[in-house]
């Protein structure tokens, strides 16, 4: 395939990275820009109430978390004959209702909860912490007791249950990936995610060292690389596909 079809294809491919629960455009931002320098349409829409104040975040929920994904999926999908959408954590729950609702060519899952709080490792870090071996993760889960609002978390447990139930009628091709050291999403979360898609094109895939913002972790590059790799695999007349890597 010459390298002048490679490029006209990939500027008709759009690809849409949401981010997490409460965060924002900096937890996906090394794949956005990695995206765009290889020629991909790139569209990070900040989801409703994510505006790093807490009286805003307790004012949208997750209704309004959708929408504002939605519309940039719209946007995108009017510039692009092809859309993969890449959800990190919560945004893989909104790209599982997207891809519902929309004919995309694939989704990516990063970190996305089906089971969360991993309380052995959120432990493990405290004592960690606590030994003189980091205060980091301590200072993270003060932020974080501090930093979401009753009816955000509330929105958030919703948004959870009903996506679940959702996750056998995603047929589209799917890359699912996961941090086995992940203290916010149990590990175990990425495997139902794979087991119950009804995808034939189906991959996940778990990486060492790489946290919950596996984007800015040591395993950073390894996992763009095989997201690169997922969207070039499926954008050609994929064959069946049901591997775990």
């Amino acid at each position: 395939m010459s390298d002048k079809h490679e490029t006209t294809d990939k500027h008709g491919t759009g690809c849409l990275i949401i981010h997490g629960f409460g965060g924002n455009y900096d937890e996906i931002s090394p794949l956005a820009s990695r995206l765009k320098s290889r020629g991909y349409k790139v569209a990070c829409p900040a989801l409703a109430g994510h505006t790093g104040r807490r009286g805003d975040l307790k004012k949208a929920g997750h209704a309004d978390w959708i929408l504002s994904a939605e519309r940039g999926l719209l946007q995108l999908m009017s510039r692009c004959h092809t859309v993969y959408i890449i959800g990190f954590s919560m945004g893989g729950l909104i790209a599982i209702n997207l891809a519902l609702k929309y004919e995309v060519a694939g989704i990516v899952t990063i970190n996305t909860p089906i089971h969360y709080w991993d309380l052995r490792k959120i432990l493990c870090n405290v004592g960690r912490g606590l030994t003189g071996r980091g205060l980091a993760p301590i200072k993270r889960y003060l932020r974080a007791t501090m930093k979401f609002p009753l009816r955000a978390l509330l929105n958030f447990r919703i948004l959870l249950g009903r996506t679940r139930p959702l996750v056998s009628d995603i047929t589209c091709p799917v890359l699912v990936t996961q941090g086995l050291d992940d203290d916010t999403t149990r590990a175990d979360s990425a495997r139902y995610i794979y087991d119950g898609v009804s995808s034939k094109i189906k991959q996940v895939k778990f990486y060492k060292n790489a946290g919950h913002l596996m984007l800015h972790s040591p395993a950073a590059g390894e996992l763009i690389r095989d997201i690169e790799g997922f969207i070039s695999g499926t954008r050609y007349a994929p064959k069946n596909v049901d591997k775990c890597l």
